[in-house]
């Protein structure tokens, strides 16, 4: 009973799939942190190499780590790849990619400031002044949500962060938001409690055949006390044979004339 409920509590469930590694390791770093044990597997090669998340335990476990991943704004599609001819489109696609990881480290170094859980970065790269007499500049919006009483880091600090991450952005161009929003409790914490349970019935069952064992052996052992005769008197073997006792007269013994004589 116990092995099943194991297997039936570990089997693995994919709940996310991302296309960066970067972004994997976030989700597996995240959910590992919140009590969730987390691994990505990678499937393809090359521009078909894409990486899943996988959580051991049923639905609850899945919807806890969905939960998180959400409060954490991780694991969200990717944006569309842009449209094109042949030639733009693989120069466009490359420089979307760009513009992705640049995103991703920058979300990945804000997400170690303290008591941060959502991260969500937005830039758009400098207009090419080839192509406009008065190209616009760079800009970026960021939202940061934290789950502690306070928050330590300015908001002009986060925007000097950004502007030094994306080329020719100036912090005055970096519009910050900061909001306190603590984490929502995962349901019923069944995550745990779903492994807490397994032990604990499977201890309960140890200890009660064990109990089982011992009583049985110890009635056993009185039964045989009991039946044991008293001095501890030992029947001889079967086979053994039993010595015969020695006549006091010989019974081939002859008396002697005189001797019968002399009897009255």
């Amino acid at each position: 009973m116990a092995a099943v409920l194991l297997l039936t509590g570990c089997t693995d469930r994919k709940v996310q799939t991302v296309k960066i590694e970067a972004e994997a390791n976030q989700i597996v770093s995240v959910l590992n942190e919140n009590g969730i044990k987390a691994r990505k597997s990678e499937v393809g090669e090359g521009e078909r190499k894409y990486y899943e998340i996988f959580v051991p335990g049923d639905d609850e476990s899945v919807n806890g780590a969905i939960q998180l991943m959400e409060d954490h704004c991780l694991g969200r599609p990717d944006p569309p790849e842009p449209e094109g001819g042949a030639v733009i489109t693989s120069s466009e696609v490359e420089k979307a990619r760009e513009q992705r990881r640049t995103k991703l480290s920058i979300e990945s170094q804000l997400r170690k400031l303290p008591g941060v859980t959502c991260v969500e970065v937005n830039f758009v790269p400098p207009q090419d002044r080839s192509l406009a007499i008065n190209p616009y500049p760079s800009t970026a919006s960021v939202l940061v949500n934290y789950k502690t009483a306070n928050f330590p880091v300015s908001r002009e600090e986060v925007a000097s962060l950004v502007a030094r991450s994306v080329p020719a952005l100036q912090p005055e161009n970096v519009s910050v938001v900061i909001t306190a929003k603590p984490l929502r409790p995962l349901p019923e914490n069944k995550i745990a409690y779903n492994f807490t349970r397994i032990a604990l019935v499977s201890s309960i069952g140890f200890v009660t055949i064990l109990a089982f064992v011992s009583v049985v052996f110890v009635l056993r052992k009185k039964r045989r006390d009991r039946a044991k005769p008293a001095g501890d008197e030992t029947e001889p073997p079967a086979d053994e044979e039993i010595p015969r006792e020695q006549p006091l007269l010989d019974e081939n013994y002859d008396f002697d004339d005189d001797d019968e004589e002399n009897l009255p």
